[in-house]
């Protein structure tokens, strides 16, 4: 039987709603109560629909035009069928074929709707297409603690320490905490003393079974006296990982390690986030010399194909797969959770806690810290309809072959 082809695409701005208002990092000014999912629907001529975003050619990827990106989605898949995009041998992927291969590489959300589609014309799970299950449920971490303390300054680090806690009780057990406040907002001396003040608030917040990790944004550049400091002293928190402490450079890794040795921190160190292209040289440099044990570049940005070939390179290096998922909503849980369950040495999903908006309650359910891998074609993702109509197609832009 003839593959299916792509007759309709449609592109829709999705709100999406964080837990709380998401104060600052030790960068920017924060990013408030609301994100955005740039909803990329592909449907055929027999029915089929697979989904995407397209945020990071919005923001970043692209020139940030609507009518760029629904430009960009005619060229590469409208009146294409669904098997023009991925070699698959013995009901798994092993590679984007010839035609895609520069789209998907230089915009790899794309790959994952290519998946989608696959997975559903097939009858299998994308976890089936990434290479079988490994996992029948995947941690996730809260990842919305932000420097709230100076958001909200006469609660200081008890802000913080409460919207842990409120997570908790919904069900979380990992926690990850933006550190760095000394890099811009606060004075060094002073902002590592807020960063310790907070990692123990939190800590005692949720207990000691939970997870708990610190990203510094590379707040602690040019400062690794403090951030010897910073390890020394919040050594009875029992942190889980550092993340992005500072920028990735082989003697300040090395300088870090020796720091964990010297108080005997047991910490994973982790980077990666801001690598566009990767595995850039300096990455490779920290996995050879055992300087990184998680990497991090964005699940959907990069998408299913690139991330797949990241784990071929990082074979036998010991480091880990940790994706950044901030800013993907709803459609970037799924696409991490897929991953996950697919992936030996996959970690745990970053999740903003977004709230529902256009999709369909399913089986891949959260609950004690962790989501449940349903069976599912393709993402087993579903836009709920009615609610699309009612709420948001009045935005949708949509293209027909």
């Amino acid at each position: 039987m003839a593959s299916q082809r792509i007759t309709e695409i449609s592109v829709t701005p999705i709100p999406s709603y964080f837990p709380h208002e998401i104060g600052r990092n030790a960068y920017n000014w924060g990013h408030g109560t609301t994100g955005i999912e740039w909803l990329v629907r592909a449907r055929t001529e027999g029915g089929l629909e697979g989904l995407t975003i397209a945020n990071r050619y919005m923001w970043m990827l692209g020139d940030g035009s609507v009518a760029g990106l629904v430009g960009l989605l005619k060229e590469v898949f409208l009146g294409r069928r669904v098997s023009e995009f991925l070699h698959v041998s013995r009901g798994r992927v092993v590679g984007p074929r010839k035609e895609a291969r520069r789209a998907f590489r230089d915009q790899g959300w794309m790959s994952i709707l290519a998946y989608d589609l696959l997975g559903r014309e097939m009858g299998v799970s994308c976890v089936e297409l990434l290479g079988g299950r490994k996992r029948d449920r995947v941690d996730a971490y809260d990842t919305t603690l932000y420097f709230d303390d100076l958001r909200i300054p006469e609660k200081g680090a008890r802000q913080v320490a409460e919207e842990a806690r409120e997570a908790f009780n919904a069900g979380w057990r990992q926690f990850k905490i933006k550190t760095g406040r000394g890099g811009r907002w606060m004075a060094p001396e002073a902002g590592m003393r807020r960063d310790v003040e907070v990692v123990h608030a939190v800590r005692e917040a949720v207990g000691p079974a939970a997870r708990v990790m610190v990203d510094a944004n590379f707040g602690y550049e040019g400062r690794l006296d403090l951030l010897e400091t910073f390890i020394r002293e919040t050594l009875p928190a029992d942190l889980f990982w550092l993340e992005e402490m500072v920028k990735a450079d082989v003697g300040a890794y090395r300088a870090i390690r020796k720091a964990q040795e010297k108080v005997g921190s047991q910490a994973l160190l982790v980077c990666g986030e801001v690598d566009r292209d990767p595995i850039s040289y300096v990455y490779r440099d920290l996995a050879e010399d055992g300087l990184m044990d998680g990497y991090q570049p964005d699940i959907v940005s990069h998408g299913y194909s690139r991330w797949q070939e990241i784990e071929r390179q990082l074979e036998g290096t010991g480091v880990r797969s940790q994706p950044h998922n901030f800013h993907n909503g709803n459609f970037g849980i799924r696409a991490a959770l897929m991953f996950g369950a697919a992936s030996e040495t996959f970690l745990t999903i970053e999740d903003e806690r977004s709230a529902p908006n256009v999709y369909r309650k399913d089986a891949f359910v959260f609950r004690n810290g962790s989501y449940t891998v349903a069976e599912a074609h393709g993402l087993g993702l579903e836009v709920d309809e009615e609610v699309f109509q009612h709420k948001y197609s009045s935005n949708e832009v949509k293209i027909r072959a």
